[in-house]
């Protein structure tokens, strides 16, 4: 029986060998199983890009742009970016931070025109730090909060100013307040993701800099990286390069902007966004131009909740990885970091769907793309 169990393992571990060499040996057709996968889940547009080091090494451009009218997705086709936006809000803080004109330990109140506290918790004070990694206290919003028309879709129209409508929203005061906005802990205690909050950093941006936060994020982020056809403002951008939303049934949208345009309403295409994952592979800076300092991005990217990985809305994955997704009507989106590899890759899409995030379909064959590199 020894013998026969000894020849039985021998031959399971030839077996398992020879199956290890055949499954390296597979060549995966990448691009035929993406728009496999694209075809099952009904995604009208992908485009992904892998970056190593100075340039984009592998690109796709997958679908319609827009499917009725037969226009097809390129690298110049401008999506919504959603909350991959937070990362350029996080960008505009830390380079305030670093010319020492914000400090984010500080309250917020002393860069504010009116006075912010938790109504719950009136006596604690809420730090720019606590904005940046959701724990402020106020609502994402969802639905069961119950906040009124947070979520309005501007398509032929500009959102309201950040000042304009924040205030009426999380001051007891405000004409949209509800009690659900700020939520029963203090400050700083729980971890709470937030697009009011983020809004506010947006404000905050605005009222120490003294421009608008779309403004400076052009002067001071997207200028300097030749980011030259991305943008905030609809007006600015080329409205035959925006890709058409589509909703969970297929049915195309107009393209929108919501209220709280600084956490979630970016847009840029493939090439542009390439610059802004270069930027962050080599140390903050592309073609010669500076956006962070090696010391800044550093103390950015400090983990400062090791439950979930958040630092200052970056997200930390498993390994030397760090990035962020995003989503919404229309859109989902993601981008990543591996600073281990020099490489970093992000995939666009205009639908939303779980195919494009880690452990879907299309963002594993893109790492398996990315492994090859």
């Amino acid at each position: 029986m020894k013998k026969i169990s000894l020849f039985l393992i021998l031959g399971c571990l030839i077996l398992f060998t020879e199956n290890c060499k055949k499954s390296e040996n597979v060549n995966i057709n990448v691009e035929a199983e993406i728009i496999k996968e694209m075809q099952v889940q009904r995604i009208p547009a992908v485009v992904v890009g892998i970056v190593k080091g100075n340039e984009i090494n592998w690109e796709l451009s997958l679908g319609h742009a827009n499917v009725s009218n037969s226009i097809p997705v390129n690298r110049q086709s401008l999506f919504t970016l959603m909350s991959i936006s937070k990362l350029y809000l996080s960008t505009t803080v830390m380079q305030l931070w670093e010319r020492g004109m914000i400090d984010l330990e500080a309250d917020i109140n002393q860069y504010l025109p009116f006075e912010v506290r938790n109504p719950n918790f009136p006596d604690h004070k809420i730090s720019v730090h606590m904005l940046l990694n959701h724990s402020s206290g106020l609502a994402w919003p969802v639905e069961e909060d119950g906040i009124p028309d947070f979520h309005h879709f501007y398509s032929n129209e500009a959102p309201p100013l950040i000042l304009d409508w924040l205030p009426e929203y999380i001051l007891p005061n405000g004409e949209h307040f509800r009690n659900t906005v700020w939520k029963d802990f203090p400050p700083g205690e729980k971890w709470l993701y937030s697009n009011i909050g983020t809004s506010l950093l947006g404000l905050i941006v605005e009222q120490i800099s003294g421009q608008d936060y779309r403004d400076f994020c052009k002067e001071n982020i997207l200028e300097p990286l030749e980011m030259n056809s991305s943008g905030f403002w609809q007006e600015e951008l080329e409205w035959d390069l925006l890709v058409t939303p589509y909703t969970n049934t297929n049915y195309p949208m107009d393209y929108y902007i919501c209220r709280h345009y600084p956490a979630g309403f970016l847009s840029s295409n493939l090439e542009d966004f390439s610059h802004f994952v270069i930027a962050f592979l080599n140390d903050g800076e592309y073609n010669g131009k500076r956006i962070l300092q090696k010391s800044t991005i550093d103390k950015m990217f400090e983990i400062q909740n090791s439950a979930s990985g958040l630092s200052n809305l970056w997200w930390h994955c498993p390994g030397d990885c760090i990035g962020h997704d995003g989503g919404g009507t229309g859109f989902r989106t993601w981008v990543e970091w591996n600073f281990d590899k020099d490489l970093g890759l992000f995939i666009f899409s205009n639908k939303v769907n779980s195919s494009i995030v880690p452990k879907g379909r299309i963002y594993e064959l893109v790492k398996y793309q990315a492994s090859k590199i």
